[in-house]
């Protein structure tokens, strides 16, 4: 079956077992491939990548050359005073044609409690700039809470593994503001059928995890699965497309 593909989790830099770096002209032919149309685009490893404003700021110049790759920006609390104020990121990454952003807490040593990063997602909140939120960053328990005090804000999971499936479940059902993206770390034996059913397509997001894995796993896996070929084709593109139409720009 033919199907439109946007990946949610891809991006360029450093990856495991390169010998060089993967530019961005390899993450294209990549797409070219296999067949997918665009991509939510990071810098990785975030290990790598502390300067955010640098960072950010490549991934919009990326984007000025290669409109397929839509930039997905750092953001981070503006709690310590030392950086734009989180209304100016959240319009920042608007202004540069974000199609979400990205949090990494613990690479970049903040808080999620309440008193101490709530008024950087207020400010996405007000623009429903999607966010998203690695499991090896957000742990889900913490997630949750997240997804409860910002209803309106649309958080996706990344990375998530197999282990964690009773954990994915509940916090999908509990918070219709919550997503999952199906590539790496994500390989559950029937996995997208169980949450299909239990949440319906519209909550999962076709992503890859490239480079630090192969796109075509993810592809497969979406393409034998036992759903209907509409459920294939909100999750490979309808619904990341949705949520980035949604943004406030």
């Amino acid at each position: 079956m033919p199907m439109e593909l946007l990946d949610v989790q891809c991006g360029f830099g450093t990856a495991p077992g390169q010998r060089q770096p993967v530019t961005a002209a390899d993450l294209c032919d990549e797409m070219e491939r296999i067949g997918v149309g665009a991509g939510l685009v990071r810098l990785t490893p975030p290990t790598l990548h502390f300067d955010i404003a640098a960072g950010n700021a490549a991934l919009y110049a990326v984007h000025d050359q290669s409109p397929a790759l839509i930039p997905c920006p750092v953001v981070i609390p503006d709690a310590a005073h030392d950086l734009p104020s989180n209304d100016a990121q959240a319009a920042e990454a608007v202004g540069h044609g974000a199609g979400a952003v990205c949090i990494r807490p613990r690479t970049d040593c903040w808080s999620l409690a309440p008193w101490a990063s709530d008024g950087l997602f207020r400010a996405l909140s007000a623009r429903r700039l999607p966010v998203l939120c690695s499991s090896d960053e957000v742990p889900l328990e913490e997630l949750g809470g997240l997804a409860g005090r910002h209803r309106g804000l649309p958080l996706v999971i990344l990375g998530a593994n197999y282990r964690q499936q009773r954990i994915l479940a509940p916090l999908l059902e509990h918070f219709p503001n919550t997503y999952l993206s199906i590539g790496s770390n994500y390989c559950v034996h029937h996995g997208i059928e169980a949450l299909v059913g239990a949440v319906g397509p519209t909550r999962l997001l076709f992503g890859t995890g490239f480079p630090d894995v192969d796109m075509l796993p993810t592809v497969t896996y979406l393409s034998y699965a036992d759903i209907p070929d509409d459920a294939k084709r909100l999750i490979g593109a309808g619904n990341l497309r949705r949520l980035m139409r949604e943004v406030v720009r």
